[in-house]
């Protein structure tokens, strides 16, 4: 089969590095090719792609969502995290993270090492990402940025989970649920700053 020889020559040539797709199913469904005949023969070019082995994992993608978070000791005062980063790519049997920025990202399903949109971060190095991904406060603390905001705070609603949402400086909050309520309104009066509800609305 042309897919193992090429591995074959792979592990003989380039022992580092590894095809990114093992399965026929790509290459009948996703895969780039282009045909030319000579003569009674038909020739079928196909991309393949590689990788290195460090990166040939199943890489789950997490969105960096920045908070403000109210300062204790410091009254009419909120901070946030600072950094550009707002996506990282992570497999816990990898040695590295992926990094992006600016919510720059790769739009093809094939991405490249050299696309200026990914950074690829040591895993056993200290970074913000690593950090953030592994909820480590004194390293978060240590390299990434925060910066200091006066109140009030900006007035928000971000989904956390399924139907849980954090509502930041919202004061009322209205619910509409025909046949659910008496009045088909409930209405919610908040106090704290940041609240975070369940929405249970659902028809009978």
């Amino acid at each position: 089969m042309a897919l193992d020889h090429r591995q074959h020559h792979l592990d003989i040539t380039q022992p580092h590095m590894t095809s990114c797709h093992r399965d026929l199913a790509f290459y009948y469904n996703k895969a780039e090719f282009k045909t030319f005949r000579k003569d009674s023969t038909l020739f079928l070019v196909m991309d393949v792609p590689i990788t290195f082995d460090n990166l040939a994992h199943n890489f789950q993608l997490y969105d960096v969502i920045k908070l403000p978070i109210a300062i204790p000791e410091m009254h009419g005062y909120y901070s946030m995290l600072a950094t550009d980063i707002t996506t990282i790519g992570s497999a816990k049997d990898a040695d590295v993270f992926i990094q992006m920025t600016d919510n720059r990202q790769p739009s093809n399903d094939i991405w490249h090492v050299f696309d200026v949109a990914l950074t690829f971060l040591d895993r056993n190095r200290p970074t913000c990402t690593r950090g953030l991904m592994e909820g480590n406060l004194s390293e978060i603390k240590a390299t990434c940025r925060y910066r200091v905001h006066k109140s009030p705070h900006p007035r928000s609603v971000l989904r956390v989970y399924g139907n849980t949402f954090l509502l930041t400086n919202i004061t009322e909050l209205r619910l509409h649920c025909p046949g659910h309520f008496e009045g088909q309104e409930q209405v919610l009066h908040l106090l704290r700053t940041q609240t975070l509800h369940q929405f249970d609305c659902h028809y009978d």
